[in-house]
């Protein structure tokens, strides 16, 4: 596979972090040509039913984790706990609740938005509610709660285990005081963050400062997205273009993995098309909601913020990744439809391609374990969410 090092900044969405740490960067150019891998994952156990035992019927499997152990841990969110699974796929132990005491959830939320198992087996939830982490013990104990600093209301997602075993990852911090957003202007980039837990309140580390598209279109705006490796490094993608970019613990950009697939630009037709599908789901997932709030009025507002939607200019190629348990990088890209999932692309990050998995044969796993353990949010017609957790072939783990 071709290799080049960059002399100087580029420019466009393709390189469009503008820092220091683009200089003089090794770029690796993969094949343009899928080399088709096979999803025959083994299952190895499924949870989660409305007929199963009383402990596996969820009310929302919203996220999932492992441990080193192998032990699953899904986060029941809407019923406020979360549910430890054996490697065998029986009940282990559940913990967490409602409530406004040590190690509950705040009722006023009802959802514990942020969720990740950090190595040593140890759940952290970012209860929005009270602003603030709840950390429990590989046994279920409550351990401590870890506040974010100031006075202002936080949502935290996309939680992530930093591979030191102590702290968690995240894209996304929005901090709200009384009026609205806290804490001033945007900045020109968006951040990665890291942060440490180990005191009575948490310590935030902007770790990369990630490119950030003007504007912030809702409409095809590319994604950042990142992952954590074994080694304490980073993988993360944040333009429209397939730019895998793999850095150090300390943010230190290494190298940019490439494809040689192109942004679609966004033409009236395809914005018509996705504000259409918008529309339709709006109105699908109102339907759904049980809120104080009168559905007419939150369909009626998820129109208006739908109908007056800024677009980026061009679809972007990479819609997700995850990274495993052992350090692959799975990169999910778009499919046929612009807003549709596509290939899993299944590479290492020092550049190596093992091939892809082609559209439909598997989703991105919403959690990698030990031993080749994944685990899948599925949901059935009605709906109704299990988690399915297959073991994967040793050439991608």
């Amino acid at each position: 596979m071709p290799i080049t090092r960059l002399s100087q900044l580029a420019v466009g969405s393709f390189f469009a972090l503008a820092t220091p740490a683009l200089m003089a960067q090794e770029v690796i150019e993969l094949p343009a040509e899928d080399r088709i891998l096979e999803a025959d994952f083994e299952e190895v156990y499924r949870v989660g039913s409305l007929d199963g035992e009383d402990w596996e019927q969820f009310s929302r499997a919203f996220a999932v984790g492992f441990g080193q152990s192998g032990d699953l841990h899904v986060m029941d969110d809407q019923g406020g706990r979360i549910v430890v699974v054996s490697r065998e796929g029986e009940f282990v132990r559940e913990f967490g609740r409602i409530g406004d005491g040590p190690g509950e959830f705040a009722g006023s939320t009802n959802t514990a938005v942020g969720f990740t198992v950090l190595r040593d087996g140890r759940s952290v939830v970012f209860d929005p509610g009270h602003s603030a982490f709840q950390v429990f013990a590989p046994d279920g104990e409550f351990e401590r709660s870890v506040r974010m600093p100031g006075t202002s209301f936080y949502g935290i997602r996309n939680l992530l285990p930093a591979r030191d075993g102590r702290n968690v990852i995240t894209t996304n911090i929005s901090a709200f005081g009384m009026g609205g957003p806290a804490g001033g202007p945007e900045p020109s980039f968006r951040p990665i963050y890291r942060l440490v837990l180990t005191g009575d309140e948490a310590v935030q580390d902007t770790v990369i400062r990630a490119w950030r598209p003007a504007g912030d279109p809702d409409g095809f705006g590319p994604e950042l997205v990142a992952g954590a490796l074994p080694g304490g490094g980073l993988v993360y993608t944040d333009s429209s273009a397939y730019a895998i970019k793999v850095a150090m613990g300390n943010g230190e950009l290494t190298r940019v993995l490439t494809r040689p697939f192109r942004p679609e630009p966004v033409t009236g037709r395809i914005r018509d098309r996705e504000i259409e599908r918008q529309l339709e789901e709006n109105e699908e997932r109102t339907a759904r909601l049980n809120s104080p709030v009168p559905t007419a009025a939150l369909a009626e507002m998820g129109r208006r913020r739908i109908q007056s939607m800024e677009f980026y200019h061009e679809v972007p190629v990479v819609r997700d990744l995850q990274t495993s348990w052992e350090g692959t990088i799975w990169v999910l890209r778009r499919g046929e439809e612009p807003a549709s999932d596509g290939p899993i692309d299944v590479l290492t990050p020092d550049g190596r391609y093992i091939g892809t998995f082609a559209a439909g044969a598997t989703g991105l796993p919403d959690a990698f374990g030990p031993d080749g353990l994944a685990a899948f949010i599925e949901r059935d017609e009605f709906d109704v969410r299990s988690v399915a957790v297959r073991r994967l072939p040793a050439n991608v783990r």
